[in-house]
């Protein structure tokens, strides 16, 4: 007769979903690091001024080369399904994605 084994297993949901309007991706040798931040304008009445300052927020992902590849496949798979079921995503021209090649040395430390 076969033991059952029970597993106990906690889900931390961690923070409130995050609304990204720009991303800069990087890499290097060992890493790919997805930077997504949120630009949020702010306007303050000081002194009777009002004055516009603008909060950066930003979250940033690093994946090894194999899982930004799982992750890459995952998210074509799924950007082709949504434009399947909703019609295709048209990008403003000014918001077409440019190719960019950054060279990011082993030395390099992210601190974010």
């Amino acid at each position: 007769m076969e033991e059952k084994k029970q597993i106990n297993v906690t889900v931390d949901h961690g923070e409130h979903a995050f609304f990204t309007d720009n991303v800069t991706v990087l890499h290097n040798p060992n890493k790919f690091v997805i930077d997504f931040t949120q630009t949020i304008p702010k306007f303050d009445n000081i002194a009777g001024k009002v004055q516009q300052t603008f909060t950066i927020k930003h979250k940033t992902v690093i994946l090894d080369p194999q899982f930004a590849k799982i992750f890459l496949n995952a998210f074509q798979d799924n950007v082709k399904k949504y434009e399947d079921k909703f019609g295709k995503i048209k990008l403003p021209p000014k918001q077409e994605a440019k190719e960019e090649h950054i060279e990011v040395d082993g030395a390099s430390r992210y601190i974010g």
